[in-house]
């Protein structure tokens, strides 16, 4: 069983239903997908993935080892063995939505963030919604 791997350049052709076929079972079945001749630059998408560690690091990891959820997991850790959690296999979301306070440690978040929703021609309907 492997990831779905979708050809994005097929969505408007005559296997646009196939591939919109694929897409859905991608996230029904999956949950995610890996889309191939996007149209992002690849140069592109290893800034965005650099910027997301960086923001990640910077600006969620105090937070979110501070936030009531962890505080409690420790304290129930340490009633039962005087330790606390460490090396956590943590999972991670950012949503990224108009409008959205964007992190002051690292500026180029924002701006490598922007290029990537604008990316691709086949992206430009689906981007700049409003929630």
């Amino acid at each position: 069983m492997a990831v779905p791997v979708i050809d994005f350049s097929k969505l408007n052709g005559e296997e646009r239903a196939k591939t919109m076929a694929l897409i859905a079972n991608g996230c029904e079945e999956w949950g995610f997908f890996q889309l191939i001749n996007h149209g992002i630059p690849e140069e592109l998408l290893e800034r965005v993935k650099k910027v997301s560690t960086e923001f990640y690091k910077l600006e969620r990891e105090e937070n979110f080892n501070n936030s009531p959820t962890v505080k409690l997991l420790n304290d129930i850790a340490e009633k039962k063995s005087s330790e606390k959690l460490e090396n956590v296999d943590w999972e991670d979301v950012i949503t990224l939505l108009d409008d959205n306070e964007w992190p002051e440690n690292t500026p180029s978040f924002r701006i490598v963030a922007n290029q990537n929703s604008g990316e691709g021609p086949e992206f430009k309907p689906m981007q700049r919604r409003k929630y």
